[in-house]
C-alpha cells in the first residue's frame, strides 16, 4: 500500500492493508520508505532531487504519482512518475503559475479530478491525469484578494490546501494563505468567504491552514489556523476557538477527522508560530487527540523526542481494517510513524533532507549557513524581478 507525505499534498489513505510504501517529499527530491517483511524500513532516494517538494500525491487507479514543486519557472511546476518514482517527467500545460504549492484529487464518478493550488494565489483543474489544467479563474474575484499576502518576502500569497467532500460533490474549499477561507458549491464557478472566524484579535491576517470537513455532517468544519484550531456546526456562520496561541498546540496544521468516528480529532503541529521558533530555541511541536468535537484534548507523543527537533512540517493518516497509522516528517529529515492511532510513536527515518514547507527549514539551520541561504535567496529575487511588496495585515 502506497501513501504520500509532504507538507501540501495528499495527506490521507485507505485500504485492506497497512502501508508500506511511503513516499516523502524533501528539499532535495522525493524519498522512498520501504518496509519489509519483518517490520523495519529503509529510505531510498527517487529522483527530482535538485527539487523542493512541496506536494506529493499518488493515484492508485493510473498509478501515477504526482510531485508539486515550491519553484519558478524551469525549476517549477508539477512532475509525474509513471514507476513510482524511479523517472519523471513535467505535466503542466495549461499552469502559467509554476510555483505550486498544493495538490489534491477527488473521484467523481469513476474519473480522477486533480487539483493544483500554486503561487500568486491560483487554481488549476485537470480531468485528464494532468496532461492538461484549466484555471477556475473565479477564485480570484472575490472580494479582498488585495489583502492577501504572506511574511516571508516578497510577501506572495498562495494556495496551501484544496479540501473536496465526497459528501457534496462539487464543493470545494479552496485556502488562500494568507487571506482567505473560500468555499465553492457549484464546481468553482463562483466562490464565497467564510469569514466570520476572523477577528481583530488575530495574531496574523487570516492565516488559514487546512480544513476538515466532518462525513456525518457537512456543517462541521474544523479549521486549523496560525491562531490555533477553530470548529463551526452550522457551516461557518460562528465558530468556537478551541485551541489558542497560548495551548499545546499553538501554531496547528495538520489536521484530521477520524474515518472511523468523526467525533475524534487529531490535530499537529508547532507550539507558537515560526518567528518565535528561533528566539525560544525550537518550534516544540505537539500532537494531540480529542474524542469530543474538540472541546477537550490530551497529548499523544508516547515514543516522540521530548522535544522534537526542528517542526512537523508534513503528516499523513492511512486507515485500514488493522488500524489507523500517522506518518510525520520533520524539518531536519526524521520521519516518524505510528500504527495505533498515535498510542505509539517510533522513529522510522533519519538523515533525509528536510520536509518543510516553503523555508521554514530555515529555522533550525546555524545562522551562518541560514545567512547564506537568505542571500542566496534575495539574489533570485532581484535576477527574477521580484520586489518586495509592502507586508500590510490586520493584526
Amino acid at each position: 500500500m502506497i501513501a504520500c507525505l509532504s507538507p501540501n499534498g495528499q495527506n490521507q489513505t485507505e485500504g485492506v492493508e497497512p502501508v508500506d510504501k511511503l513516499f516523502v517529499g524533501t528539499l532535495r527530491g522525493v524519498h522512498a520508505l520501504l518496509r519489509d517483511a519483518s517490520g523495519e524500513w529503509r529510505a531510498e532516494a527517487r529522483g527530482l532531487e535538485d527539487r523542493h517538494i512541496s506536494s506529493l500525491l499518488y493515484d492508485e487507479g493510473s498509478g501515477l504519482m504526482f510531485a508539486g514543486i515550491h519553484g519558478r519557472g524551469e525549476e517549477g511546476g508539477i512532475f509525474v512518475s509513471e514507476d513510482e518514482g524511479r523517472s519523471w517527467t513535467p505535466r503542466f500545460s495549461g499552469i502559467d503559475k509554476t510555483h505550486v504549492y498544493s495538490l489534491a484529487s477527488e473521484q467523481r464518478d469513476g474519473e480522477t479530478i486533480l487539483y493544483a493550488g500554486v503561487e500568486p494565489p491560483a487554481l488549476y483543474r485537470s480531468r485528464d491525469l494532468g496532461e492538461s489544467w484549466e484555471e477556475l479563474s473565479a477564485l480570484n474575484k472575490v472580494p479582498g484578494t488585495e489583502k492577501w499576502t504572506f511574511p516571508p518576502p516578497p510577501h506572495i500569497a498562495h494556495v496551501k490546501c484544496m479540501t473536496l467532500n465526497p459528501a457534496e460533490p462539487g464543493c470545494i474549499y479552496a485556502l488562500v494563505e494568507q487571506g482567505a477561507l473560500l468555499k465553492s458549491e457549484d464546481d468553482g464557478k463562483s466562490w464565497r468567504e467564510l469569514d466570520a472566524y476572523a477577528s481583530e484579535d488575530d495574531s496574523f491576517y487570516r492565516d488559514v491552514h487546512r480544513v476538515a470537513v466532518a462525513r456525518s455532517d457537512k456543517n462541521r468544519i474544523h479549521l486549523s489556523t496560525g491562531d490555533g484550531l477553530y470548529y463551526t456546526e452550522d457551516g461557518g456562520k460562528t465558530w468556537e476557538h478551541q485551541q489558542k496561541r497560548t495551548d499545546r498546540v499553538g501554531y496547528p496544521d495538520p489536521l484530521f477527522l477520524d474515518p472511523r468516528d468523526d467525533d475524534t480529532v487529531y490535530l499537529g503541529g508547532a507550539g507558537d508560530a515560526p518567528e518565535t521558533w528561533r528566539v525560544e530555541g525550537g518550534a516544540f511541536p505537539g500532537f494531540i487527540v480529542s474524542h469530543d468535537r474538540g472541546r477537550t484534548w490530551a497529548e499523544q507523543m508516547n515514543g516522540l523526542p521530548d522535544p522534537i527537533e526542528g517542526n512537523i512540517e508534513a503528516m499523513a493518516m492511512h486507515s485500514s481494517p488493522k488500524g489507523l497509522a500517522f506518518y510525520a516528517g520533520t524539518a531536519v529529515g526524521e520521519v516518524f510513524g505510528t500504527e495505533d492511532g498515535g498510542e505509539n510513536w517510533a522513529r522510522i527515518a533519519s538523515g533525509l533532507p528536510p520536509v518543510s514547507k516553503a523555508r521554514h527549514y530555515r529555522h533550525f539551520l546555524s545562522a551562518e549557513e541560514k545567512k547564506r541561504i537568505e542571500e542566496e535567496a534575495k539574489a533570485e529575487r532581484r535576477a527574477e524581478g521580484l520586489a518586495d511588496k509592502e507586508y500590510k495585515t490586520n493584526a
